[in-house]
């Protein structure tokens, strides 16, 4: 594709996601694309909320929740990716809309609303999905206590991934190899779509 893209790295927590987004921008910039990395939630002070919120510091409700990443969303669309776009520099983001569509029917049970509470947030032209075990990804995290950080849950979750994706074009990765050789699949499975 001669545009930028907009690709998003997803999967549940504990899938490598972080890791592999670093690595996929770093990659895309040593190849000459002018690249952007961001995450989800964002730097702002909706952001600064939502991780207070995931880490249990603030006692908020599962709509409450999603309402604010639908608001943060907006504001990293309008504030950093929109103007990363028009100056053709990639976007590499760790988490996306598909987050709150995977997440978020299941922790409210409210599919519906939450789609259209996220219709107006940017979306992926591409979406790189790092699929885990769900009880793997949970071992990496012993020490975590975030809010959905729970075996069940991220089960449910998963599976509402596969749903979400069907929307996108998405390529999946075995999260549950070596980092490097997840990157390298990643790398693979991407140079279709991207080519200098």
């Amino acid at each position: 594709m001669k545009r930028p893209l907009y690709i998003a790295v997803e999967g549940i927590d504990g899938a490598g996601k972080t890791t592999q987004a670093k690595l996929l921008a770093s990659r895309l910039r040593r190849r000459g694309f002018s690249t952007v990395l961001v995450h989800e939630p964002s730097d702002s002070d909706v952001g600064r909320v939502i991780r207070k919120a995931l880490k249990k510091q603030l006692n908020v409700s599962e709509e409450a929740v999603a309402l604010l990443f639908a608001a943060d969303r907006l504001i990293l669309r309008r504030t950093v990716i929109e103007p990363a776009l028009k100056k053709s520099a990639f976007i590499v983001s760790d988490r996306s809309v598909l987050s709150s569509l995977a997440y978020q029917p299941v922790a409210t049970g409210k599919r519906k609303w939450v789609y259209e509470i996220n219709k107006f947030a940017a979306k992926p032209d591409i979406v790189v999905f790092i699929d885990i075990d769900p009880s793997k990804a949970l071992r990496r995290l012993s020490k975590s206590t975030q809010r959905y950080e729970k075996a069940v849950f991220l089960t449910k979750v998963r599976r509402e991934y596969f749903r979400v994706l069907r929307r996108f074009k998405f390529v999946v990765v075995d999260g549950d190899k070596p980092v490097r050789q997840v990157e390298a699949e990643i790398l693979e499975k991407l140079s279709k779509f991207i080519s200098k």
